[in-house]
């Protein structure tokens, strides 16, 4: 399991803790593991050889789907990709492009400032990240995760919300430019 938390471990531990995994969880502050594979929202679930190579494409996975893991456990115990998922699109991540590395470059800089203590600052930079690269839930939710902390981190995830607070940006926040 990797989390991505722009503010640091402590606020993603409760969360990975929540999660009940018994294996090392990994804290993805800088989001190295998004920018490596094109990932753009979370939850989300990518199988990555010993290589770093995508065996399946990134997408949403469901742990209760017998099929899902079925072929999970074939992979993990065989070190065979899955017939099923030979040849599916959207194996090969794509490269950033233009306006995603200047998003990247945003989203970076408001890192630093949250550990200046320059909230005001760093909102301004990811705002201006999520301008740029608008469909990337990773970034947009680091805003909202720092601009409005009681929607993320006490009590379950609410999603409400979040569709009423992605409504009320778009003229405000994707308009500009």
């Amino acid at each position: 399991m990797i989390a991505q938390d722009a503010q640091g471990a402590e606020l993603a531990r409760p969360w990975v803790e929540k999660a009940g995994g018994t294996y090392r969880a990994l804290l993805d502050r800088y989001n190295f593991v998004g920018k490596a594979y094109n990932l753009k929202y979370v939850p989300v679930g990518i199988a990555v050889d010993e290589t770093g190579r995508l065996v399946r494409p990134v997408g949403s996975v469901n742990i209760q789907d017998a099929e899902f893991l079925a072929e999970l456990k074939e992979w993990a115990e065989t070190d065979g990709i899955p017939k099923r998922w030979r040849g599916l699109p959207g194996v090969r991540p794509l490269p950033m492009n233009p306006d995603e590395k200047q998003a990247d470059d945003h989203f970076q800089a408001a890192i630093a400032l949250l550990q200046e203590e320059k909230k005001q600052e760093a909102l301004a930079r990811l705002k201006e990240a999520v301008r740029l690269d608008p469909q990337n839930w990773l970034m947009r939710k680091q805003l909202w995760a720092i601009d409005a902390p009681e929607a993320f981190y006490e009590g379950e995830v609410n999603y409400d919300w979040q569709e009423a607070r992605k409504e009320a940006e778009a003229e405000e926040l994707l308009k500009s430019e």
